[in-house]
C-alpha cells in the first residue's frame, strides 16, 4: 500500500502549487494590513478622544481590545485551520477583518469603537495564523527561505509604516471624517486580497485533526489572558497587587495546560498544541529566540517613539518617518538572510544579533551626542544599522521554527509562533516601560536644570528682581519634580499653575516671561527625555545579549524534516552532527487531492 505524508496529500503527489506564488502575495497584503493596524491606531488617539469624547481609560482599550484578542486568539484559530481548512479560515478571517474596519470607522461612540476592535483582533488572527501556514504547506522546503524573508521583511516595515500611514491619514482630513479613514482604508484592499484568496489559494486541511480540543482552549486562553492582561494593562493601572497575582497565577495554569495537551494527543491525537513539537530543539530554541527578539523590538519603539513625539516634539508622521532608515535596513537584509541561513545555519541568527547591539549602542550615543538637538538624519545611521540586524534575525528564525513543523500541525505551529512574539512584545513593553518611566521621573529635576541659566537670564532681561526670579526658579524645579510624578500627561500638576508669584513680574513683561518659561520648560523634557532614552537602551543591549546567547541553543544547521525528505534529494545527514530532525509527520495514505479554491 502507498504512503504519502500529508504534504503530498495536499499537493497532489509532490507536484507544488503553480499558484503558489501569487498566493503568497495576497497573502502578504493581507498580513501587512493587520501588521499596520496594531500601532496605525495610537496616532489617531488624540483626535479619537476630542471626537468621541473618550476618558483615558476607554483610549486605552481602544489599542488593547486589538492586541488581547488578537494574542489570546492565534493558538486556537491556528489549529481551526487545520481541521476546517486554511483557505476557508484566511477568508474568513479577511472578511471578519474588513467588517471590523468598516464598522471602527462608522462608529459613533467608544463602546461600539472597542467592540469592533476585538473583532478586528480576531480577524486579523485568523489572517496571521493561516497565512504562514499556507506558506508552509503550499511552498516546497527548499523555496520557504524565501517566503518567509518576505515575510520577515514585510514585518519589518509594516510596523513601522502604521504611524506613517495613519498621520497622513488624521492630517489629511479625508472627506472631513478625521480618524475614520485610518479603519476605513482597509475595506477596499481587504476586499482585493479576498478575491486574491479565492483565485489563488489552494485549500489544505489535515485528515487527521477532525475535532477541536475544546478544553485544551479554555485552558489556553486562561493562562494567556492571566499573563498577557497584566504585561498589557498594568504599567496603565499603577500595577497594582492583582496584577503580579494573575501572572503568577499563569504559571500553575500554563503547566496544567501542558499535561492536559499530552494526555490528549496521546488519548486521541487531537491536541489543540502537538506536545511533539517541545520536543525539538530547533522549535523550542526558535521560540525563546523570538521571545528575546520581540521584547527588543517592542522594548526599542515604546521608549522611543515617546522620545520622538513627546520629548522631542516630533509629529506622528515626522516620528514614523524618522524610523524609515530602520525598515529600510530590515527590508534589505530580511529579502535574502533566511536563504543565507540555509548555508550558513544559526551563525546568521548570532550575526544578526551582533549588528543588532552595535546599532543599539551606536543609537545610544548618537542620542546622548545630540542631546536635545537631535534630528532625523542624526538617527538615521544607527537605526538603519539595527533595522540590518533585524532582517538577518527574523528571516531565518520563522523559518527554523516552523520549517521543521509537520504541515498537519501548521496552524498550531504557527499559532504557537504568533504568540510567542505577542508574548515577548507585551513583556518587552512591560518591562522597559517601567524602567523608562522610573527614569524619566528621577530626569525631572535635572533636566530642569540644563534649562536654569537661561531662564535666569530670560528673566533678568525681563527686570525680574534677584529675589522673585528665585523663587521662580524654585517653583520651576518643583514643577518639573512634580512633572515627573504626573501619570497624566494631559494635565499638569497643580505646583505648576503657581510659578510665577503674584507681582513679580513688571509691567509690560508678561509675555517674555512666559515664553522664557514655556522655552525652559521644553528644554528640561527634552533633555530629560533624552537622557532617560538612553540610560533605558543600554537595558535593551543587555536583552540583545540574552537572544545572542539563546541562539547557541539552535542547532548549528538545520535538517531538512524527515516528512519532507525525497523532495529535492537532499539526504537526512545533510544537517551535519549538530543538526536535529523535525517531528516525523503521520503518513495518510495517499488519496483524492485537496479542495482547491
Amino acid at each position: 500500500m502507498t504512503h504519502a505524508t500529508e504534504e503530498t496529500y495536499l499537493e497532489g503527489e509532490g507536484v507544488p502549487d503553480p499558484q503558489r506564488w501569487r498566493a503568497a502575495a495576497v497573502i502578504l497584503v493581507a498580513i501587512a494590513l493587520d501588521l499596520i493596524d496594531t500601532t496605525i491606531v495610537n496616532v489617531a488617539l488624540p483626535v479619537l478622544q476630542t471626537d468621541l469624547g473618550a476618558d483615558k481609560a476607554a483610549l486605552q482599550w481602544v489599542a488593547a481590545a486589538y492586541t488581547l484578542t488578537f494574542a489570546l486568539s492565534l493558538i486556537t484559530v491556528g489549529r481551526i485551520g487545520d481541521m476546517l481548512g486554511r483557505k476557508r479560515m484566511i477568508s474568513l478571517g479577511i472578511v471578519v477583518f474588513v467588517a471590523a474596519s468598516l464598522l471602527c470607522g462608522v462608529a459613533q461612540s467608544t463602546e461600539m469603537l472597542i467592540a469592533s476592535r476585538v473583532l478586528q483582533g480576531l480577524g486579523g488572527a485568523l489572517v496571521m495564523t493561516q497565512g504562514l501556514s499556507v506558506f508552509q504547506v503550499a511552498f516546497p522546503p527548499k523555496e520557504r527561505a524565501a517566503v518567509f524573508g518576505m515575510f520577515g521583511a514585510l514585518s519589518g516595515v509594516a510596523a513601522m509604516l502604521g504611524p506613517v500611514l495613519g498621520g497622513v491619514l488624521v492630517d489629511a482630513d479625508l472627506f472631513g471624517w478625521s480618524w475614520r479613514p485610518i479603519f476605513l482604508v482597509n475595506v477596499p484592499v481587504g476586499l482585493f486580497a479576498l478575491l486574491g484568496v479565492g483565485a489563488f489559494v489552494r485549500e489544505s486541511r489535515s485528515p487527521n485533526v477532525k475535532r477541536l480540543d475544546l478544553v485544551g482552549v479554555a485552558l489556553v486562553t486562561l493562562a494567556l489572558l492571566s499573563l498577557l492582561y497584566p504585561l498589557v494593562q498594568g504599567a496603565e493601572a499603577g500595577w497594582p497587587t492583582w496584577s503580579f497575582v494573575a501572572m503568577a497565577c499563569s504559571v500553575p495554569l500554563f503547566v496544567v495546560f501542558g499535561l492536559y495537551e499530552r494526555r490528549k494527543a496521546a488519548r486521541d491525537g487531537s491536541a489543540l498544541v502537538e506536545p511533539s513539537l517541545f520536543k525539538e530543539r530547533s522549535f523550542v530554541a526558535g521560540l525563546l529566540v523570538m521571545l528575546s527578539f520581540f521584547a527588543i523590538i517592542a522594548g526599542l519603539f515604546f521608549p522611543f517613539t515617546l522620545y520622538l513625539q513627546v520629548g522631542l516634539g516630533f509629529s506622528p508622521m515626522a516620528a514614523g518617518l524618522a524610523t524609515v532608515p530602520f525598515s529600510f535596513g530590515a527590508m534589505i537584509t530580511s529579502s535574502f538572510s533566511a536563504v543565507l541561513a540555509l548555508k550558513m545555519g544559526r551563525k546568521v541568527l548570532s550575526i544578526g544579533m551582533v549588528i543588532m547591539g552595535v546599532g543599539m549602542v551606536a543609537l545610544i550615543f548618537t542620542i546622548d551626542h545630540f542631546g536635545s538637538g537631535v534630528g532625523g538624519w542624526d538617527l538615521a545611521p544607527a537605526l538603519g544599522v539595527l533595522g540590518l540586524g533585524l532582517g538577518f534575525v527574523i528571516s531565518p528564525v520563522v523559518d527554523i521554527v516552523l520549517g521543521g513543523v509537520p504541515v498537519e500541525h501548521a496552524g498550531s505551529g504557527s499559532g504557537v509562533l504568533s504568540t510567542a512574539d505577542q508574548l515577548g512584545a507585551a513583556a518587552g513593553v512591560a518591562v522597559i516601560g517601567v524602567l523608562f518611566f522610573n527614569l524619566l521621573a528621577g530626569q525631572a529635576v535635572p533636566g530642569a536644570d540644563t534649562a536654569v541659566p537661561e531662564l535666569r537670564r530670560s528673566l533678568a532681561a525681563a527686570g525680574v528682581a534677584a529675589p522673585a526670579q528665585d523663587t521662580i526658579v524654585a517653583n520651576f524645579r518643583v514643577c518639573a519634580k512634580e512633572s515627573g510624578k504626573n501619570e497624566d500627561a494631559g494635565e499638569p500638576p497643580a505646583a505648576c499653575r503657581r510659578i510665577v508669584p503674584a507681582g513679580a513680574v513688571p509691567a509690560g513683561q508678561e509675555k517674555p516671561v512666559g515664553k522664557a518659561l514655556a522655552d525652559a520648560s521644553e528644554k528640561a523634557r527634552k533633555e530629560g527625555y533624552a537622557k532617560a532614552t538612553g540610560d533605558v537602551l543600554w537595558y535593551e543591549v543587555g536583552i540583545i545579549g540574552l537572544g545572542f546567547l539563546l541562539t547557541f541553543m539552535l542547532p548549528k544547521q538545520a535538517r531538512k524534516p524527515e516528512w519532507a525528505e525525497g523532495e529535492d534529494g537532499a539526504s537526512e545527514a545533510d544537517g551535519g552532527d549538530d543538526a536535529v530532525p523535525s517531528p516525523r509527520g503521520p503518513e495518510v495514505s495517499a488519496g483524492p487531492r485537496e479542495e482547491r479554491g
